[in-house]
């Protein structure tokens, strides 16, 4: 290639970068628009009880966008794995369901479960396993899975 070819792709190439920064910086600022005027906030993660009748959780605002599902499987590709198994499902799921999906650990796949419900991509309950007890069961579910 001459080096008058070289210029012109680095000047297309600059030119597409600086699209792409601006087209990730709308969706952002689209993301954070959403979020601000939703009635439920997204750090909203935990549902308390299965049975609550209270008002249900707006799914577009809760989803996250897909800029960060593209940054979690490039940055994170062992969670990435994870929340593919769970997006399998269509109902709740414990941890050890999961990690029968992934041949990990459950343990493992615990604490990824955890990351994933805190950064808003799963929602996660407990429920107690019998009335006197302390004991819970966690369980998870894909953010935008209908009940």
């Amino acid at each position: 290639m001459s080096e008058l070819q070289d210029r012109e792709l680095k000047k297309i190439l600059s030119q597409i970068l600086n699209e792409l920064k601006t087209i990730s910086q709308k969706l952002q600022s689209i993301d954070t628009y959403l979020a601000t005027s939703s009635n439920v906030p997204l750090s909203t993660q935990t549902i308390l009880s299965p049975d609550s009748n209270e008002s249900e959780l707006d799914d577009l605002a809760t989803m996250p966008s897909s800029l960060e599902i593209i940054n979690l499987q490039e940055s994170r590709p062992g969670i990435f794995r994870t929340y593919k198994a769970i997006q399998k499902k269509e109902d709740w799921v414990k941890s050890a369901d999961i990690a029968e999906m992934t041949s990990r650990s459950r343990g493992l796949e615990s604490r990824y479960l955890n990351f994933l419900a805190q950064k808003g991509f799963v929602m996660k309950k407990r429920e107690k396993i019998d009335a006197e007890s302390r004991a819970t069961e966690v369980w998870y579910r894909i953010v935008g899975v209908n009940s």
